[in-house]
């Protein structure tokens, strides 16, 4: 009751642009809609002709979603951290280098080449259960992941993509959300990182999952990923997300812990 402000996790932690640390505070997160793709046909043996045959539906509207490439869309949020970079790299950002840029953050461009536009994964497919029997029906599921602001345009491409005789409906479905990247919280957390590593650059950063600020901004709050921490360079941070042996160094623990201690000192 009554919190107006939030801070959660995967945000402060650093990636290391052309020699300089910038520390990536997460500000907005991408919508999710877990979906199930249904195509019904009509049954038949496996020997025969069949025009309305459900799995050759449903495979021509998985492959056309998995093959699309979504356009490049940029955020606020990613509007300033692409500034940010564009510095650095001593170009304006825009739409059209956004990629390039986001290549700059090395191996975090897996995760941050995410965020300039929505996207739709394919990732299981049942139908049958006997190869010489033609089903009734065929089933997919797609992780679509979709920027604020861009849900309408996500849902009206991904209906076009499936064409005709798909059904959809939902595993879960969850708002993107966006927080305006000032206030007071803002300059506590830049002013926390830059006491302990006075030559960094921090910026905000649009996350590609979901995480629990996504039923904080429910209650109206404003809410940022704050869980600071320094990587090595050559740390390939992302890809350890829910990996094997997922980790983080010792000592960018102990620099979290100080960065935190500071921050709570002034909020």
């Amino acid at each position: 009751a009554d919190c107006s402000e939030a801070g959660g996790e995967v945000g402060g932690f650093s990636a290391t642009v052309r020699g300089r640390r910038v520390y990536l505070i997460e500000a907005a997160e991408k919508g999710m809609a877990w979906m199930r793709l249904t195509a019904r046909g009509r049954a038949g043996h496996g020997s025969m002709i069949n025009g309305d045959n459900a799995v050759t539906r449903l495979a021509g509207a998985v492959a056309r979603i998995g093959a699309h490439q979504w356009p490049v869309r940029l955020t606020p949020t990613m509007e300033v951290l692409l500034a940010t970079v564009g510095e650095l790299a001593g170009t304006e950002a825009t739409p059209d280098n956004a990629e390039a840029l986001v290549e700059e953050f090395g191996d975090a461009a897996r995760m941050l080449g995410a965020v300039i536009r929505n996207t739709a994964n394919p990732t299981m497919l049942g139908a049958g259960y006997k190869t010489n029997v033609i089903p009734t029906e065929a089933r997919a599921t797609v992780d679509g992941r979709f920027l604020p602001g861009y849900e309408d345009e996500f849902f009206a491409t991904l209906r076009e993509l499936a064409g005709d005789g798909i059904e959809f409906d939902f595993e879960s479905h969850q708002q993107p959300w966006e927080t305006p990247y000032d206030g007071d919280l803002v300059d506590a957390m830049t002013r926390s990182l830059l006491a302990e590593d006075p030559d960094a650059l921090v910026a905000p950063y649009t996350m590609s999952g979901g995480t629990d600020a996504k039923h904080f901004r429910k209650l109206g709050m404003r809410s940022y990923g704050f869980a600071p921490l320094r990587l090595p360079a050559d740390l390939d941070f992302t890809a350890l997300f829910h990996g094997v042996d997922e980790r983080v160094p010792v000592d960018a623990l102990e620099f979290g812990a100080r960065v935190f201690d500071r921050f709570l000192d002034q909020v």
